[in-house]
Parts: structure tokens; sequence; C-alpha cells
């Protein structure tokens, strides 16, 4: 792979994590959805490029986007944490609303019924 196009290849891993970064400040099952698929496209492009990036040890071009494609990568990552805390906090909430406290002062795990209820 050309320097040119290792470095083009980092810009655009680091793009597909700015849009997944993105995504994580909306609150909604679609945003979260194509958060996946844009952290499954950047992880696609580090494996393609990460041999040829040891390759070339002098190239600071691919070095400066590199640490500029790690600043995302960390943003993301935090961003991505956030959300995820966040939910577990309401599954651990709605499981003390449903099933109140187990005997070590834990919320009760959520349980989820496998029954259906029609109504006619």
């Amino acid at each position: 792979m050309a320097p040119a196009a290792l470095v083009e290849q980092l810009m655009s891993a680091r793009q597909e994590l700015d849009f997944a970064s993105d995504l994580l400040t909306k609150p909604s099952a679609e945003a979260l959805e194509s958060c996946s698929f844009a952290l499954q496209a950047a992880g696609r492009q580090l494996a393609e490029c990460r041999p040829t990036f040891h390759q070339q040890p002098g190239n600071a071009t691919a070095l400066e986007e590199a640490w500029r494609l790690r600043r995302s990568f960390l943003r993301t990552a935090r961003l991505f944490q956030g959300a995820c805390d966040f939910h577990l906090g309401w599954l651990q909430l709605r499981g003390t609303m449903t099933g109140g406290y187990t005997e070590t002062g834990e919320s009760a795990p959520l349980m989820h019924g496998c029954s259906i209820s029609l109504h006619g």
C-alpha cells in the first residue's frame, strides 16, 4: 500500500469513528444501530491497513493521522461506555421497580417474561 493510500485508509477509519461518535450523542435505537455499522466499518479498515502501517515507520503523515484516529477512538469509547452505563442503570432501576431488592441489597434481576397475553 502506498503511503498516501495508508493515510487515506486511516482517515476513512477516523471518519467512521467520528460518525459513530455523533450517533452516540443521539438517544435513539436507530442511531445505535447505525453506530454499530460504523464501528464495524472502522474495524475492518484498521485491520486492512495495520500490516502496511508497521512497514512505514517513517511516514510522519500516517503517524499524525494515527494520533487523530486514536483521539477519535477514545472519544467514541467514552460515549459508548456512557450509553452502556445509562442503559444498565435503567435496567437496574426497572429490576428494582418490578422485583424489589435481593437479600444483599442489590436490585432484583430483571425478569423477561416468555409469555404473550392477548385481550379480545
